[in-house]
């Protein structure tokens, strides 16, 4: 039976590849999944079906030294730890590439987000890149990908996971909310390589959150941090005014019921535009392709910063019945006319290990 190596890195990874292994197993192939020690995504893993998730090595932090450092310790314990695969799938993990161009088995990178500079390390030893038709082929031949290697889905990643979701309201009771009740932030992923040259502050952040209640009109603010010293520092600043979510959420229904969402990200902002929840992104830079797809469909607003957020923010909340409603009509349609992403990269998956 051949064995497909799944490197599971981030919590849309984990969403994204739970489903993908729900395919390759139905296919008859066996698979072997890693991790990392990291917050974000080790209480997530139980939760992941079909193969038991092994967690090797660490996240590097914020710094490009520890990042380094980290990665190279991690490469030489996944080699000693996946013995026998036939084929390796990741979203950019630079050393579930290096390993399998090294003991030349086939890597396929699976990735919405081109401009990551860990695509650097990992297209060019990746034998297929599958990704949205929306990015299309060109940012990927910059890597020396060739053409006819790239695949392209007719999809943003997390309809994976969205078509089957079913929204519960009780899931809101753990929290103590209602129902179009709050306005849900996230956090930007301020300790990504791509974001931590920006001087991304946490009093800064936290004084503008308080700014933002402001202008909620009796809405509750939710808080969804992503690092543990995030979590204190907010809970602190903000006391009893808000609630700040203190473990990653395996379910979508605080998101789905949230009257506006603002995020400082990119998966999460994805999947509030599908949902058809008014979506605001404050984003330092030019806003990634699949983002700007969504922006220009009318599902999600664009601004630089959390000062603008909060403007935009209250304009927003004027008119919040109308743009709902916009919102969810343009999103269902959208949604209607995507595939799933892992059906394409299931098949890629056979073919490579076949020979094709």
């Amino acid at each position: 039976m051949a064995v497909v190596w799944l490197d599971i890195l981030t919590p849309k990874q984990f969403w994204f590849f739970r489903q993908l292994a729900e395919r390759l197993s139905s296919r008859g192939l066996g698979l072997v999944a890693t991790s990392r020690a990291y917050e974000q995504v080790e209480p997530l893993l139980p939760g992941f079906r079909f193969a038991r998730v092994a967690v090797i090595g660490g996240y590097g932090g914020g710094g490009l030294r520890d990042k380094l450092l980290r990665s190279v310790e991690r490469t030489a314990k996944l080699l000693e730890f996946v013995a026998e695969f036939d084929c390796a799938v990741s979203s950019g993990s630079p050393e579930a590439s290096r390993i399998a161009y090294g003991l030349a088995k086939p890597h396929i990178l699976v990735s919405d987000t081109p401009h990551s500079p860990v695509n650097k390390l990992s297209a060019p030893l990746s034998s297929h890149v599958l990704t949205p038709w929306v990015i299309g082929k060109k940012p990927w031949l910059s890597y020396g990908v060739p053409p006819e290697r790239i695949v392209l889905y007719k999809a943003l990643d997390p309809v994976a996971w969205l078509k089957a979701f079913k929204p519960d309201r009780s899931k809101l009771d753990a929290f103590g909310l209602e129902v179009d009740g709050y306005v849900l932030v996230r956090s930007p992923e301020y300790q990504a390589a791509y974001l931590n040259r920006v001087g991304w502050r946490l009093d800064d952040y936290a004084q503008v959150l308080q700014l933002l209640q402001n202008v909620l009109n009796g809405l509750r603010l939710v808080v969804m941090p992503r690092y543990s010293e995030e979590i204190a520092f907010l809970k602190k600043a903000l006391g009893m005014s808000a609630v700040v979510v203190e473990r990653p959420v395996n379910d979508l229904s605080i998101l789905f019921f949230s009257r506006l969402f603002i995020g400082g990200g990119g998966t999460m902002t994805q999947e509030a535009a599908l949902l058809g929840v008014p979506t605001i992104s404050f984003y330092p830079h030019s806003l990634p392709t699949v983002l700007k797809f969504l922006e220009k469909k009318g599902l999600v607003k664009h601004v630089r910063d959390m000062h603008d957020a909060v403007n935009k923010a209250g304009t927003v909340l004027r008119r919040i019945e109308d743009v709902k409603q916009a919102c969810k009509r343009k999103a269902s349609l959208l949604l209607n006319q995507m595939e799933d992403p892992t059906l394409k990269t299931a098949e890629t998956v056979e073919k490579v290990i076949s020979g094709g």
